[in-house]
């Protein structure tokens, strides 16, 4: 299909928040299978950076953090895992890690909640989350943009270019404290990668595992 012409030009000045209605509709395309599958691509390269982590977070853990991180690959083919027990175990990385200086640390927090949150969309219901949360009602995830899957892409645009993550008014107002252009043109890229998932209709088994 061709572009009209100008069209490039407009995508440029969308904003940051424009561009997360667009994907969401754009999202909203798919069937739900097609969401998770696609969301998971979006995330994948980040796992790397969660699996690589190996601190012992509590006295008694069920998971450890690479094995977490094994069995959400494992959930993402299909194949049956126990959900509450990575969901625990990745909640509890993005606690411990939010709560320390270190920008890296940061991003691992961001990438360990955003699988958190792809879990739970693919269990289709609320996970067991680590004890220090046991209580709150909160998202693992921001809850700023229109939906579910517009909420892992929000903290994806941040942690995917490298930066902790800003609400999109608060990096308006605070272009010194971080680079909100770079995280626009993650959603852009984000934009891109659904787009092309949606033309070809990639097959995948992304059944809910086992409980």
């Amino acid at each position: 299909m061709s572009v009209p012409r100008g069209t490039h030009a407009c995508m440029t000045d969308t904003t940051y928040d424009e561009w997360l209605a667009i994907i969401d509709e754009l999202a909203e395309r798919l069937d739900p299978r097609e969401r998770l599958a696609c969301l998971y691509g979006l995330m994948a390269p980040l796992l790397n950076r969660v699996e690589r982590e190996d601190e012992e977070l509590s006295d008694d853990p069920v998971l450890s953090t690479p094995d977490a991180v094994r069995d959400l690959r494992k959930a993402a083919a299909g194949e049956p895992v126990d959900v509450d027990a990575v969901y625990e175990q990745l909640t509890e990385v993005g606690l411990c890690y939010s709560e320390d200086q270190d920008p890296e640390r940061h991003l691992v927090s961001q990438s360990a909640y955003a699988a958190a949150a792809w879990l739970q969309l693919l269990a289709r219901r609320k996970l067991r989350a680590t004890a220090y949360l046991e209580g709150d009602d909160e998202d693992p995830v921001p809850p700023y943009a229109p939906s579910a899957f517009t909420r892992i892409v929000d903290l994806l645009a941040w942690t995917r270019s490298d930066q902790i993550y800003f609400h999109w008014e608060d990096a308006i107002a605070y272009p010194e404290d971080c680079d909100l252009p770079a995280a626009i043109r993650e959603l852009r890229a984000m934009h891109v990668e659904i787009s092309g998932f949606g033309r070809e209709r990639y097959s995948c088994d992304l059944s809910s595992p086992a409980e």
